[in-house]
């Protein structure tokens, strides 16, 4: 971590690269319920900041964090009642390049860099303990693309596709991507 505040300290004393930066910020909900006993609920964060220091280049700096919770129970009151929860956090730098200038009504981008990611999965059965009976924690390859569509001069809405993989140490590498919808602010 210590890279990052190092990279974030640098990008601010070089004014005289005129660069310009963005602030974003993404939320996702999502709820889906057959009975109150059997249902998937989901929501996840992000918030990101960007440093252009050249008109379509930039670092950006993003956290994630996210919870997922799946339930399922039978038909009957005796049958037991599983809950698996997932939890996420990823903090990831990458750089971005933009395929239009800022003050184009459309941009669209790719990103690519690397962020460090703790993903936890716990299991319940009834009111018993909360298990946990995954862990994967590491370093990941991460990257995306997507479009940035103006409102006003500095404020747009974002949106894209933003992907990770398992931690590098983690066999088979599983790809996780997730649909991003937000809005960013330049200035």
């Amino acid at each position: 971590m210590r890279w990052i505040t190092l990279l974030l300290l640098s990008a601010g004393a070089l004014p005289a690269w005129a660069g310009f930066f963005e602030l974003g910020a993404a939320a996702n909900y999502r709820y889906s319920g057959y009975d109150p006993n059997n249902f998937v609920q989901s929501l996840t964060y992000t918030a990101s900041a960007s440093y252009y220091f050249w008109e379509m280049c930039a670092w950006e700096l993003n956290y994630t964090t996210g919870y997922s919770k799946q339930v399922n129970q039978g038909t009957t009151k005796i049958d037991n009642r599983e809950t698996v929860e997932d939890n996420i956090q990823l903090t990831a730098l990458d750089l971005v390049l933009s395929f239009a200038a800022r003050q184009d009504p459309f941009r669209p981008y790719v990103k690519v860099g690397a962020g460090y990611l703790v993903k936890d999965r716990f299991f319940q059965v009834n009111k018993d303990n909360e298990n946990l009976i995954a862990h994967q924690e590491g370093w990941v390859p991460s990257g995306g693309f997507g479009l940035s569509l103006s409102i006003t001069h500095e404020l747009s809405v974002k949106v894209g596709i933003d992907a990770w993989t398992t931690p590098l140490k983690i066999k088979p590498m599983i790809i996780d991507y997730a649909g991003r919808a937000g809005i960013s602010w330049m200035f």
